[in-house]
C-alpha cells in the first residue's frame, strides 16, 4: 500500500477545486493511505481563523477533509516542512505538496513527490 503525506498547500488546492485526486492517485499507485501531520492540521486551523474569507473557507474545507484521513504526531524540531521531510524519510512516504521549496527539498532527499500542474497529477516530475 502506498502512503502519502499531505502538506497544507496541496490540501488547500484539493479543497478549492473539484478534482478527484484520491481516485487518480489510487489508479496510479494502487491502494493509497493518505496521512497528515498534526502540525499541518494546526497550520490549517490558524488559516481558518484569519480574516481573508477565501483562504479561511479553503482552510475550513481542508480541515473537513483531513478528518477522514490518518493523523500522525511528530515531535522533531524545526519548521512544519522540516517535520514533513523527517517523517517522510523515516517512514518511506511520498510527499504531496504544491510548495516549490518543499518539492525541491523532497526531491533532493530522494523522496517521491506528488504535485499538480494545472489539473494534472504529477509524480516525481513526470506528467500522468
Amino acid at each position: 500500500m502506498a502512503k502519502v503525506l499531505l502538506d497544507a498547500s496541496l490540501l488547500l488546492i484539493m479543497a478549492s477545486k473539484p478534482l478527484n485526486l484520491i481516485g487518480e492517485l489510487e489508479e496510479i499507485l494502487g491502494k493509497t493511505e493518505l496521512l497528515v501531520l498534526e502540525n499541518t492540521v494546526k497550520e490549517l486551523e490558524a488559516m481558518n481563523k484569519r480574516i481573508s474569507t477565501k483562504r479561511s473557507k479553503q482552510a475550513k474545507l481542508a480541515l473537513d477533509f483531513v478528518k477522514g484521513i490518518g493523523h500522525v504526531s511528530y515531535s522533531r524540531e524545526g519548521s512544519v516542512d522540516d517535520k514533513i521531510l523527517g517523517y517522510a524519510i523515516e517512514n518511506g512516504l511520498a510527499v504531496a505538496t504544491m510548495d516549490k521549496e518543499l518539492r525541491r527539498r523532497s526531491r533532493a532527499m530522494g523522496l517521491t513527490v506528488i504535485t499538480l500542474r494545472g489539473d494534472r497529477l504529477m509524480i516525481d516530475g513526470s506528467m500522468l
